[in-house]
């Protein structure tokens, strides 16, 4: 019976003392919450503050950055009447190097084979470098900068230019190499009825076209279409062809 009872207060006095241990742990976990719900609002206020804080300096920025652009637009217009040219002027002078920058580099990524037919483009653009070179804007130092380094390309352009261009003949049973098909290469002319130019550019060495022998270096004259002494050729070529054995 003693045993008993003994056993019923322990049990009773276990379960008071945890009650009162959640009940503790409740109120802790609510007043921690609490806590944090104050410390969430304190912060969405400090930065609400600093939002407002950052408007009012952006407008006094966007108030400053405007004055500066009016400043800026003053010296240059000073500038321009200073070496005598309108605003249109500088524009249209910029417009030109864009335009020369954005061509150049095309020409820049074309191969010497590809550069040969924009042989006159190529010179028109330096011309027109020399006159920009010479212009009173080209005094002002970005556009200087800019007129020197397409001058420099295009110096570097004309010099590809001017290599003369040769193939080293093979042999038939390997390379197949004849006049036409030389003329027909991608890097050569890419057309087979440029073989005159071949021809006529190497009358030192080539006697019949027909006959061309390996190791022989061809000089690889320029130009895009055949002139009027090497359709001459041509057309003599394919009337003995027809008449008879080839002579020269």
């Amino acid at each position: 019976m003693k045993t008993t009872s003994m056993i019923l207060i322990l049990t009773a006095f276990a379960l008071l003392v945890g009650a009162e241990s959640s009940v503790a742990q409740e109120k802790m976990s609510r007043d921690e919450w609490q806590s944090e719900m104050r410390n969430a609002n304190n912060r969405i206020m400090s930065l609400t503050k600093e939002g407002r804080d950052l408007d009012s300096q952006k407008i006094v920025l966007q108030s400053q950055l405007t004055k500066l652009d009016g400043d800026v637009k003053s010296c240059e217009d000073a500038l321009y009447a200073m070496l005598g040219v309108t605003r249109a002027d500088v524009q249209a002078f910029e417009k030109d190097l864009n335009d020369m920058e954005k061509r150049v580099g095309e020409l820049q990524r074309m191969t010497d084979a590809e550069l040969v037919g924009y042989k006159d483009e190529i010179n028109r653009m330096n011309e027109r470098l020399k006159e920009m070179a010479a212009s009173k804007i080209a005094l002002i130092p970005r556009y200087a900068d800019r007129v020197h380094s397409l001058q420099d390309k295009v110096a570097a352009l004309m010099k590809s230019l001017s290599k003369e261009k040769t193939y080293t003949v093979g042999t038939w049973s390997k390379d197949r190499d004849c006049l036409w098909n030389i003329a027909r290469k991608k890097d050569i002319y890419d057309n087979a009825w440029m073989w005159p130019k071949i021809w006529q550019g190497n009358r030192d060495l080539i006697k019949d076209p027909d006959i061309i022998k390996p190791r022989w270096v061809l000089k690889i004259p320029e130009g895009k279409e055949l002139s009027r002494d090497e359709k001459s050729a041509a057309n003599r070529y394919y009337r003995k062809k027809a008449t008879g054995p080839a002579s020269q």
